[in-house]
């Protein structure tokens, strides 16, 4: 199995930062964006910037489907259902399908629409990539994370990995995905929502404070949270996010701190939000998490009025 066809919904930071690589790499017709009929037109008339050079992508909505060996879902959890439905015509019976969305969620929703034949887990680190208007930009890559639910190495893998290869995109292949994605989910919880809290770029949790404070209490919760779903975390896995955090550009901001300086609806539901309910079944409080989520929410609701 090779993957020739590549599409790629949601045309946010990561989708324009993998779809101009992909392009570049691979050839403009290797790669194309799929969204609905007014999304398509909509970003057909759009020039987007990504680290200086403007994109060249090809556009596809249902209407002009064609089977992908390979869908990556680029977008919020919010719009994850809408995605699902946009993508059913160009899903074959070969197609596999690849999240890269923040949380814990979005395979499920994927298995539970096309099988769980289709799906691969992973999850992104490392990157530091931002948006702003129609200009993307960043310094760091990061790389994907990626396997199959029940830790075997199939084919289904190898074609994905071989791509990957082939296009230049940094992996890795973890022994257990599913505790991989606990551990973003973990960094995430942290540093995404201080940041978004103090609407500041990494460097305010890269140095010493009351935010890195803060940024590592949160984790530590969700690292509690998590050994009550089976999966263990360790103080060395915060350690480990630590320095990579050490590494991303001080400027560079998270997406749930762009997201709240926009006005946007945030994440906060796949993070603390999800974090509180879990908590609850047990009969745990998480004070940092439900002080960023009742932080949070309030902004959200401060830029409707």
């Amino acid at each position: 199995m090779k993957i020739k066809c590549t599409g790629i919904i949601g045309q946010g930071s990561l989708g324009v930062m993998y779809g101009k690589h992909l392009a570049d790499r691979l050839g403009k017709d290797a790669v194309f964006f799929l969204a609905d009929e007014e999304r398509v037109k909509r970003y057909r008339e759009t020039e987007l910037i990504c680290n200086g050079e403007t994109c060249q992508f090809t556009y596809r909505s249902p209407a002009e489907a064609v089977t992908a060996d390979l869908l990556i879902f680029a977008v919020k959890i919010a719009g994850m259902a809408a995605a699902i439905e946009t993508a059913r015509p160009f899903v074959g019976e070969k197609t596999l399908l690849l999240s890269v969305l923040n949380g814990v969620s979005s395979e499920g929703m994927l298995e539970e629409a096309f099988g769980e034949e289709h799906v691969l887990y992973a999850c992104v680190q490392g990157m530091d990539v931002g948006k702003l208007g129609n200009v993307v930009s960043y310094k760091n890559m990061g790389y994907i994370a990626l396997g199959t639910k029940d830790k075997h190495r199939d084919e289904r893998l190898s074609a994905v990995t071989d791509f990957l290869d082939a296009a230049g995109l940094a992996y890795q292949v973890p022994e257990d995905i599913v505790r991989e994605q606990w551990s973003k989910l973990m960094l995430n919880t942290g540093v995404n929502q201080v940041t978004a809290v103090y609407k500041a770029p990494y460097g305010l949790v890269q140095k010493e404070g009351e935010a890195r404070v803060m940024m590592i209490e949160a984790m530590k919760e969700v690292k509690k949270v998590a050994s009550f779903q089976g999966v263990e975390l360790t103080d060395g896995d915060i350690q480990y996010w630590l320095d990579l955090l050490a590494t991303l550009n001080p400027e560079g901001r998270t997406s749930m701190c762009q997201d709240v300086m926009a006005g946007r609806k945030t994440e906060v539901e796949l993070f603390s939000g999800t974090m509180i309910r879990l908590a609850r079944e047990e009969g745990i409080r998480l004070p940092v998490n439900e002080f960023l989520y009742e932080a949070i929410k309030n902004m959200e609701e401060a830029a409707t009025i």
